[in-house]
């Protein structure tokens, strides 16, 4: 029986190791990085958060953390106009979601990938795309790392330098992380000295 089990887990890990190979060789072999991080999007299911087109929140991959990434910039931001979860910004009913842009001449550790090498995730550095409401002084568009949430307007944050532009979409109103638990996270704009 535990002959079976490690022949398993061997078979496992060479198929990964395979996979890792086909989709990006030289980051593989070259770069001290497991083969998870280096499954992309692309290589996770129809219906997997992976797999679902969004970018994954700040907090899942900054350490728990509710802030972009020192590898990246605000880049812009947009208005979920009804929040029917419990977690941040459950008492205001609204979440505003702020895009981390990677800044130019940067990279996202491990480029673009499933957070935390599983398919669960959702992507990060992958949706070349952005809003520009906020430091509009960077110029051009890179991908986005990772998404901020907050309970207060991004206009009316001064350290997020953002201007009043509004955009909405209802379509991540739903979207949690276990990381946005609002026991955990500090509300933005409530305290942005902390």
């Amino acid at each position: 029986m535990s002959w079976r089990t490690s022949r398993r887990d061997f078979l496992s890990r060479v198929a990964l190791a395979g996979s890792a190979l086909s989709v990006a060789p030289l980051r593989y072999l070259l770069r001290p990085e497991s083969a998870w991080a280096v499954i992309a999007p692309g290589n996770c299911p129809s219906g997997s958060r992976c797999a679902d087109g969004w970018t994954e929140f700040c907090c899942a991959i900054n350490h728990g953390r509710n802030t972009c990434p020192s590898w990246s910039y605000m880049g812009g931001w947009w208005k979920c106009t009804y929040y029917p979860g419990s977690k941040l910004c459950g008492e205001q009913n609204v979440r505003y979601y702020v895009d981390c842009n990677v800044k130019p001449g940067h990279h996202a550790p491990g480029g673009c990938h499933c957070a935390k090498g599983t398919c669960g995730k959702r992507r990060v550095a992958c949706n070349v795309f952005r809003y520009g409401q906020c430091n509009t002084q960077v110029p051009g568009t890179t991908a986005v790392g990772c998404r901020v949430v907050t309970c207060t307007n991004p206009a009316e944050i001064p350290t997020f330098n953002c201007n009043r532009t509004y955009m909405k979409e209802n379509a991540v109103c739903r979207q949690e992380a276990g990381c946005l638990d609002k026991e955990h996270v500090r509300v933005l704009g409530k305290n942005p000295a902390a």
